[in-house]
């Protein structure tokens, strides 16, 4: 009310101020306006005084102008009617004038006697409304406070009257609560007594197991380190043992943490019965061994016996056949197909990987470990497949990734994390994994790059040293695939189907069962007997202080076993060319004469016995290395020399 009020006052004294005269304005509107003030009181005042005034006072027709004039002009009467009309017409504009005047002024009092109306029944409006408002909200208020009254006296005659109850039942409930919570202490003490009693007896269960492990793994120290054949009783357990040594050890980290349960006791005692049997199997065949040694030093002294004198009745038949040769054929000899000492050391090594790839069958029967398989092969497969002689710090980083995955150790490879003892098996899994592995490169890689055997060689021959299981199962891998390195020319047995016979003499065959051919069967034994010859001939690395598993003293043998083999075509001139592109350099440097005696013997004798039976290229090739490095005295290093990979 009073906003309208004052929109409403504010507004009429705008229109007040706007129809008053500005004292000092020059503007022409209201110059104007004051001549036309000026002309309606003009003419006001002669309507007024026209009933009065009879006849014209002003101008040319007035009565003192008339005498002055009459004498000059002659006086013309106008009619008295037209006189008449001017004065009514001049009377009848100064009327409505006048009338005019009169409406404006009643229009500008009735306004202004409205508008003061309305403006005071405005205040009076608001002034009621304002007044009926407050009175209702005060009558509202005090209604509250009576309300609020009362049930406030009522709620304190409640709590009067019950006031010795609620403070009875309030004793009682709290008396209760006490004897609740007094109970629920004690048994959360009596537990947690408990609790640690179990745990006492759980810590103590495991550090007896630990001691019992500590005390047998010291008793397979002083195996290995005080009897002669400790090493090769201890080296099939080696696996093992670590296994239990490792998991032990993590054991005993969690017992520092004091978060050990029930299962990880359990597994202690495991793990402590576990490496007792060992112990105890290490003796027995630790006693095998020393009666199987013995055993093998005498059958030996025989077989070297029975070689001499085959030996000797040999080069007596080789002498009464070139004796012969001018007046008969040669007489063909009675194949000998193996030797019985090389034979029975493919035997042995046949057996230890059938018992060793044993261990991890579960793991490869399980498919819930199928990733966990999967990553082991990722960590074995990366760093071999990227294996080459870029430098010495390329090849030391790769081996020390696959180091520490046979020592169990965690590895990175990629974006993920491999540790082969996650499982019981994955040791054994990943170390037979490795080895089968280095042996397909020589298939797969060194077969159409013989470069690549040379990394490869290095790196087999530093693992060798260091894990000779590893060393073992990869030779066996080599017998597996390319029998020919035992050496051993396995003849049909009778029974023996083509498919099997083929199979034991390194041939594979496709998915339709069609043999493989025999170019590409040359080809792949080309690259792994190359592989091998690489390894025969690598240098160990500088870091490692030990010496060469596998040298050319083994080279040596294989060589010596090879030529007094009945050869077969193909493959035969096949190897030898092979053995003496890529090892015939070091075996000069190293043995001198004797080799020299073995190129002439090769040439003059074995070349004479292929040309009964091989008449193709390999034989041919053959003949020519030889015919060339007789002719120059002179034996050619290999196409990529081992003694590049110095590391």
């Amino acid at each position: 009310m009073d906003s309208a009020y004052d929109i409403s006052f504010s507004s009429y004294e705008d229109i007040s101020k706007h129809n008053s005269t500005r004292k000092g304005d020059l503007s022409i509107s209201d110059q104007l306006e004051d001549f036309e003030r000026l002309r309606i009181s003009a003419l006001t005042k002669a309507a007024e005084m026209s009933p009065l005034v009879k006849e014209v006072t002003i101008g040319p027709n007035s009565p003192s102008k008339r005498d002055d004039y009459r004498d000059i002009q002659p006086v013309v009467e106008k009619p008295k009617v037209e006189e008449n009309l001017v004065e009514d017409k001049l009377r009848e504009d100064l009327r409505y004038t006048l009338i005019m005047k009169q409406c404006e002024n009643r229009i500008q009092e009735n306004y202004e006697e409205r508008f003061k109306n309305i403006l005071d029944n405005l205040l009076s409006n608001r002034a009621e409304v304002m007044s009926k408002y407050w009175k209702k909200q005060g009558e509202e208020c005090e209604r509250r406070a009576l309300e609020f009254k009362a049930r406030k006296l009522q709620m304190m005659k409640r709590l009067q009257e019950n006031d010795n109850s609620t403070f009875l039942e309030r004793a009682r409930l709290d008396e209760k609560n006490c004897q609740i919570v007094n109970t629920e202490t004690i048994d959360n003490m009596n537990r947690i007594l408990e609790e640690q009693n179990r745990a006492t007896a759980r810590f103590a269960a495991i550090t007896d197991s630990h001691t019992k492990i500590c005390i047998y793994y010291n008793e397979i120290s002083n195996i290995l380190n005080t009897e002669p054949l400790g090493k090769t009783a201890c080296e099939r357990y080696m696996v093992a043992i670590n296994t239990v040594v490792g998991n032990i050890s993590a054991i005993m980290d969690i017992c520092k943490t004091g978060a050990i349960n029930d299962k990880d006791v359990k597994q202690a005692e495991i793990l402590a019965l576990n490496i007792e049997n060992i112990r105890r199997k290490i003796s027995e065949d630790l006693e095998a061994l020393k009666q199987e040694e013995l055993t093998k030093k005498l059958k030996e002294e025989e077989l070297l016996k029975k070689e001499i004198e085959e030996k000797k009745a040999q080069e007596l038949q080789a002498a009464a056949a070139a004796e012969k040769a001018k007046s008969a054929p040669p007489k063909k000899s009675r194949p000998i197909f193996f030797s019985a000492k090389n034979y029975s050391y493919y035997e042995d090594l046949k057996n230890y990987l059938d018992q060793y790839e044993a261990q991890y069958k579960d793991l490869l029967q399980d498919v819930n470990l199928k990733k966990f398989r999967f990553d082991c092969q990722k960590a074995v497969n990366t760093p071999v497949n990227a294996l080459s002689s870029v430098s010495s710090l390329h090849m030391k980083d790769k081996y020390d990734k696959l180091s520490k995955l046979l020592k169990g150790e965690t590895v990175q490879v990629l974006d993920i994390h491999v540790k082969a003892t996650q499982h019981p098996q994955g040791l054994y899994y990943c170390t037979a994994l490795l080895a089968k592995k280095i042996v397909r490169q020589g298939d797969l890689l060194v077969s159409s790059n013989t470069e690549a055997a040379y990394p490869l060689a290095a790196v087999t021959v530093a693992l060798w040293a260091q894990f000779p299981h590893f060393g073992k199962l990869v030779e066996a891998y080599f017998h597996r695939m390319c029998p020919y390195l035992v050496p051993m020319y396995l003849p049909q047995k009778e029974g023996q189907t083509d498919k099997e016979f083929y199979l034991s003499r390194g041939y594979t065959y496709n998915d339709e069962g069609v043999v493989e051919k025999q170019d590409k069967f040359l080809k792949r034994m080309t690259g792994i007997f190359r592989l091998r010859c690489a390894i025969w001939t690598a240098k160990m690395p500088k870091f490692m202080n030990t010496p060469h598993p596998q040298g050319l003293r083994n080279g040596w043998q294989w060589l010596a076993s090879f030529i007094n083999l009945q050869p077969e075509p193909d493959i035969s001139a096949t190897l030898i060319h092979d053995f003496y592109i890529m090892c015939g350099s070091e075996f000069n440097k190293f043995y001198g004469k004797q080799f020299r005696k073995i190129l002439e013997l090769t040439s003059s004798q074995y070349l004479k016995i292929l040309e009964d039976i091989d008449e193709g290229g390999p034989k041919t090739r053959l003949e020519v290395y030889l015919q060339t490095v007789l002719k120059s005295n002179d034996v050619p290093s290999p196409p990529v020399p081992a003694q590049q990979i110095n590391w």
